[in-house]
């Protein structure tokens, strides 16, 4: 099952004026060198704006953010709580869930528009994941 990311309001139009700027040099008619660094950026920008989202499948947990793809093994997932934590992730949203994985004490922050069914299938999957109580505040 695939989960899109949530997107903050306040994220649309600093996302958005970026991609606009990566395009400042040919709107100025200047330096058209930088259009070499820019546009890559700018792609970049719209991919991950376009494909940021969880898929559950019945053993693995993939976060995809643009070109960037992380497989989380389900059985290794041991907490879920809910984090407003700031740190660069596959989320577009501060409102986010922190997911413990891993003997090595991994993390991952992730950003599902419905976190209460997104735990919930996890949970389903791994009945030894401890999903805090507040995650649908």
């Amino acid at each position: 099952m695939y989960f899109p990311s949530k997107k903050d309001l306040w994220i649309y139009p600093i996302n958005w004026g970026c991609i606009i700027a990566c395009f400042t040099p040919f709107f100025i008619g200047r330096d058209y060198g930088a259009l070499f660094f820019t546009i890559p950026f700018a792609i970049l920008l719209v991919w991950s704006w376009f494909t940021t989202g969880y898929k559950v499948n019945n053993e693995l947990l993939i976060i995809r953010n643009g070109p960037i793809k992380k497989k989380i093994p389900i059985k290794d997932i041991k907490k879920i709580t809910k984090t407003q934590n700031p740190l660069a992730s596959s989320a577009l949203s501060i409102d986010r869930l922190e997911i413990t994985y891993g003997s090595d004490f991994g993390m991952a922050l992730v950003s599902p528009k419905d976190k209460q069914k997104f735990a919930s299938l996890l949970k389903s999957i791994n009945p030894q994941i401890e999903v805090n109580n507040n995650i649908n505040q």
